[in-house]
């Protein structure tokens, strides 16, 4: 291998531990404040910011984050399954060592970061030396800058000091996405199919709104394999395995009942309802109508479920009735409407950085501090480079496939695939499971997807400058 190779790879290594470092150790904590999501995984474990007994220990606040948790026996907990709950265990471990040892109450959220990113540089440091043992150094540098580039990025790393599912999901993705690269053309093994099995069911339950994301990859492998190389590609079949049995997880866990996952799915109903269908209806009143809602209910389009003036059951009883069929039906009968919907989750896709909630802890809503960079400042507020980063993935589907010219790059065309894969489906989950309520937070992997596209491409095209310039 390349000297110069060992040189990248540890300067890939060293920026990204120092960007996550700096974040993830500052003082005061800067992390995601609580929109009441997190509560939903650390009730888990009984773990509750360490408050005044008098503050309700399920009561979001989303001003700022906490850095100290106690266990709190709390009345009626909801608890989510999710993967994300391996990191929370393990730091719930360390808490009840600490107490037993020497009695300490309120412990440092920051354990749990500290598993998130020994998950991750374990993954980075597997698939990097997978691709040198198959002497890829275009690949394993590839993979070496997503490091400082992509997980170092503040918009991933407000997450990695909290109880929410939104890091665990990106690492199950690039499980996914990695071994389903490192074994591109390559014969079935055992022990590859289990873990891209097992990857994909990681996702499946890593958040409720990634339930059908590998599903979609696995038809994806799957019709990929059957065009391209007229064979089902053992790689979509274990993916559709893993996807499968994520699904009857999440399945069991949406018929539990509870007043509190009653709400829940309520305020969801409420977004979808009043943030989504009604403001992109042609003709609101006939929509309403349609979905079974009364005049009176019109007067709340547009606002987010938090935003209504009370229970959003309570001022528009209908929304009760309204089933996730129903809305499908309301889409057919109106495609352009649906159109509508898709453009307004697309152009509502920024911040990278979920925005109206505090990132600093102590202050009222304060931002990102301004000496930490994000790929989100960049994308934020000029819409022509949004459109470049997402479109672009599309666009290179489209020549890949002209003439077949993807025969000279079939990695590639694999990574485009996943990209759209990626960006279609977490898009339609999260509008139609949560209208445009919340889509920077909900669609936070679509930005990820897109920027390991380019970090790829560019990979790629230097890699074919570069043999150019040694024939010459």
């Amino acid at each position: 291998m390349p000297r110069g190779l060992w040189w990248a790879l540890a300067a890939c290594l060293l920026a990204g531990l120092w960007r996550i470092g700096a974040l993830v150790a500052h003082e005061p904590l800067i992390a995601l404040a609580n929109s009441y999501d997190e509560v939903r995984y650390s009730a888990c474990f009984g773990l509750y910011p360490d408050r005044p007994e008098s503050v309700p220990p399920d009561r979001n606040s989303p001003e700022a984050p906490y850095s100290r948790y106690r266990f709190v026996v709390a009345p009626d907990p909801i608890c989510y399954w999710s993967t994300e709950l391996l990191f929370q265990g393990a730091a719930a471990a360390v808490f009840h060592a600490f107490e037993a040892a020497d009695g300490v109450r309120a412990h440092s959220v920051r354990w749990i970061g500290a598993f998130k990113i020994l998950a991750l540089l374990a993954l980075w440091l597997g698939f990097t030396l997978a691709w040198l043992r198959r002497r890829e150094p275009w690949s394993a540098l590839a993979n070496g800058l997503l490091l400082p580039l992509l997980f170092a990025d503040p918009a991933n790393t407000i997450y990695l000091n909290t109880f929410y599912a939104e890091w665990t999901a990106l690492l199950a993705l690039y499980a996914v996405a990695g071994l389903i690269l490192i074994h591109e053309g390559r014969p079935a093994r055992q022990h590859a199919f289990a873990l891209l099995a097992l990857a994909a069911a990681a996702l499946a339950v890593s958040k409720i709104q990634h339930i059908v994301l590998p599903l979609g990859i696995a038809v994806a492998m799957l019709a990929l394999g059957r065009w391209r190389d007229r064979v089902w590609l053992w790689k979509g079949k274990a993916l559709l395995l893993g996807a499968l049995a994520g699904i009857v997880v999440q399945g069991v866990q949406l018929q539990r009942d509870s007043d509190a996952i009653r709400a829940i799915n309520v305020f969801n109903q409420a977004d979808v309802v009043f943030t989504a269908l009604l403001p992109n209806a042609r003709d609101p009143a006939a929509t309403a109508q349609s979905l079974g809602l009364s005049p009176q209910c019109l007067q709340y389009t547009g606002k987010r479920a938090w935003q209504m003036p009370g229970f959003p059951a309570d001022l528009c009883p209908e929304l009760m009735k309204v089933s996730r069929s129903r809305e499908l039906l309301t889409l057919l009968r109106e495609p352009d409407m649906a159109l509508r919907i898709g453009w307004a989750g697309l152009a509502n896709l920024h911040p990278w950085v979920a925005p109206g909630l505090g990132l600093v802890e102590g202050g009222n809503f304060a931002p990102l501090p301004a000496q930490f960079f994000s790929w989100s400042d960049l994308f934020a507020e000029r819409p022509v480079l949004r459109a470049i980063l997402f479109g672009a993935p599309f666009l290179a589907f489209v020549a890949l496939l002209w003439h077949q010219r993807w025969r000279a790059w079939p990695r590639l065309l694999t990574v485009t695939v996943l990209t759209i894969v990626v960006t279609l489906g977490t898009l339609t989950v999260t509008v139609l499971g949560d209208g445009l309520a919340d889509v920077p937070k909900q669609g936070h992997l679509v930005y990820n997807a897109a920027l390991v596209w380019w970090i790829g491409a560019l990979v790629t095209g230097t890699s074919q400058l570069f043999a150019r310039s040694r024939r010459r």
